[in-house]
């Protein structure tokens, strides 16, 4: 593959990345809004939750489309509504319900970028390169996704966070001029073919075991990293907080620390995409969640360890549990039939993203009825241990690896 064909890759990746500035936006400005509002941590919880709850609105009927209609214009359509709730909430959002409103707006518009980016991408690049491909498309994710903390740190005792949340939600705009400006895209299936979503188009997804079983795991790695990624923000806040610092230093130290722990993450989805194409899918997706599961039973309790040690953690955190994420991706794409890929894709990521409804909400409630705040963040992240802990018993079966124009996996 020559290195100008690596063009729509790095197009895709870094539009994708400007849109994803959004998506933990809110987690930046959580504690000002906390104090702010008057929310409690469950209520706090909940809008986190919605954004997932409107992503998972689109992503299903947005993946399928990517199947039938040009997932590129799909991926443009989408980063400009995502740009809208993000803008609104900025502007607009003053309470617990307005900024559910806006937050579920955003999450619609971001459930039209990660699938039919996949899609795209999966028209364009062989099958014996996509752990390296999808790899550095979720490394992206990553980068975006903590970038809005990272971009969060400095800004926000200068200007607030209405300002701070607006201008993590304008580069959505910009993602969708680029993807407009560049029009390469891959082989189409016709619109006429399956345009609804029907049983027969379901089916012969859910009669593989291999997808299935896929499926599950990816759902136990979405548990814990979601949450992860939601809370963490507020949580290295918490720790700069019972060091003394007032509430905006905290927020700009924290914040800083915890988007290291998320952008870090960008290492593991490469090494792990690289490695899933070498060792095989399963058996690269096994030490990352050994090592993830360890890391979400420690972390929380950490608060009042040395700075350095909590540091050095969090970033091991950030680095195995995202590491995964591409390869489920390259497996569903590789178990599924070529003019299915998106809609299987999409059932992936509501079964993955219906967990993730659920998990930073109950991090917040462990919050709330916790004795004490430090006891609440050990157990809160110990919680999180359940999902590669489903994960791993899901893929406990060993696997042996075929050649790459074979199976690549039996599970």
């Amino acid at each position: 593959m020559q290195e100008r064909s690596l063009y729509p890759l790095w197009l895709v990746s870094f539009s994708q990345l400007l849109t994803m500035l959004i998506w933990f936006n809110y987690s930046a400005i959580l504690p000002s809004v906390k104090e702010e509002w008057g929310l409690t941590s469950g209520n706090a919880g909940i809008i986190l939750s919605s954004f997932q709850c409107g992503y998972l609105v689109s992503v299903l009927i947005l993946g399928h489309l990517s199947d039938r209609y040009n997932p590129r214009i799909i991926f443009i359509l989408s980063a400009i509504v995502s740009g809208i709730g993000g803008v609104m909430f900025g502007l607009f959002a003053n309470g617990f319900w307005s900024g559910l409103l806006y937050r579920f707006i955003a999450g619609i518009g971001l459930g039209g970028i990660y699938v039919p980016g996949l899609k795209y991408l999966s028209g364009l690049y062989p099958p014996h390169t996509r752990g390296k491909i999808f790899g550095i498309y979720v490394g992206a994710l990553v980068v975006g996704s903590g970038g809005s903390l990272l971009i969060s740190s400095p800004l926000i005792s200068f200007f607030g966070w209405r300002i701070v949340v607006i201008i993590t939600s304008i580069g959505a705009f910009l993602a969708a001029a680029m993807m407009l400006r560049y029009r390469v895209d891959p082989p189409i299936s016709p619109p006429t073919s399956v345009t609804s979503l029907k049983w027969k188009s379901f089916k012969p997804i859910f009669l593989n075991k291999k997808l299935v079983r896929m499926n599950l795991a990816y759902a136990g790695h979405m548990w814990e990293l979601y949450a992860f990624w939601g809370w963490v923000g507020p949580f290295m806040v918490y720790v700069s907080l019972s060091r003394g610092y007032d509430i905006i230093q905290a927020q700009q130290l924290g914040n800083f620390w915890a988007g290291i722990f998320v952008v870090i993450g960008a290492i593991g989805t490469w090494l792990g995409g690289q490695i899933s194409d070498i060792k095989g899918r399963i058996p690269a997706l096994k030490p990352l969640l050994f090592i993830g599961l360890f890391c979400s039973l420690g972390f929380g309790w950490l608060s009042s360890s040395l700075l350095p040690i909590t540091i050095l953690i969090g970033i091991i955190y950030g680095i195995t549990v995202v590491g995964d994420s591409p390869i489920y991706s390259v497996a569903i794409s590789e178990l599924s039939a070529t003019n299915s890929v998106g809609l299987a894709l999409g059932i992936q990521q509501v079964l993955g993203y219906s967990v993730t409804i659920i998990s930073p909400s109950i991090f917040g409630y462990i919050l709330n009825i916790s004795p004490n705040e430090k006891v609440g963040w050990g157990l809160a992240f110990s919680i999180l241990a359940l999902g590669p802990l489903l994960s791993l018993l899901v893929l406990r079966k060993n696997v042996q690896r075929k050649s790459i124009q074979k199976k690549l996996f039996e599970i």
